[in-house]
C-alpha cells in the first residue's frame, strides 16, 4: 500500500525532530557548565538533519516494479524522509565572565562560559515543537485516509 511509505516518511521527520529536541533541552541544562570532563565549558550541540535516501535494493526493486506496470497506482516514494546525519559542536567562542571567587577562574579571574544563548536555544525549541505538531497533524490525516479506505473496501 502506497501510505506505507507515507508513513515511515512522517516518522523519520518525527524521530529527527525528537532528536533536535533532546539536543536543545540538553543545551539549555548546560547553559552555566563552566567545565566538563575535559576541563572546558560545554559547547553548544547543532543537529544536522539530511534526507534520507532509499537503499539500492530497495530502489532498484521499486524502478522494476514500476518499469513493468505492477506499481500501478500505488508508485512508492523516490525518497525515505529525513534522518539526522550528525550532531555537531558550534566552534562560537566561549563568554567570557570576569569572577575572580569563580572556582573555574583562571588566573586573571575570567570564567569562561557555554557559547550557548538561551534565547536561542527556547527559538529552536520552539520551531522543532512546531515541526513535530506539523508531523502529527499529518499522520493524524493520513490515518483517517488509510480509514477511509479500509471502510471503502467493505
Amino acid at each position: 500500500m502506497a501510505f506505507l511509505g507515507s508513513l515511515d516518511i512522517v516518522g523519520s521527520a518525527l524521530s529527527a525532530e525528537r532528536t533536535r529536541m533532546d539536543v536543545t533541552l540538553q543545551n539549555i541544562s548546560n547553559a552555566n557548565t563552566t567545565r566538563t570532563e575535559d576541563g572546558t565549558p560545554y559547547r553548544r550541540q547543532q543537529v544536522v538533519f539530511e534526507e534520507r535516501e532509499l537503499n539500492f535494493e530497495t530502489a532498484l526493486t521499486q524502478a522494476q516494479a514500476n518499469a513493468s506496470g505492477a506499481g500501478g497506482a500505488a508508485r512508492t516514494q523516490t525518497t525515505g524522509g529525513v534522518r539526522v546525519a550528525e550532531v555537531v559542536e558550534s566552534d562560537r567562542d566561549f563568554l567570557s565572565v570576569y569572577d575572580p571567587t569563580h572556582p573555574d577562574a583562571d588566573e586573571n579571574g575570567y570564567v569562561q562560559y557555554p557559547n550557548v544563548d538561551t534565547t536561542e536555544e527556547m527559538l529552536d525549541m520552539m520551531t522543532a515543537s512546531n515541526a513535530y505538531s506539523t508531523n502529527l497533524t499529518v499522520l493524524s490525516v493520513m490515518k483517517a485516509m488509510i480509514n477511509k479506505t479500509l471502510e471503502a473496501g467493505k
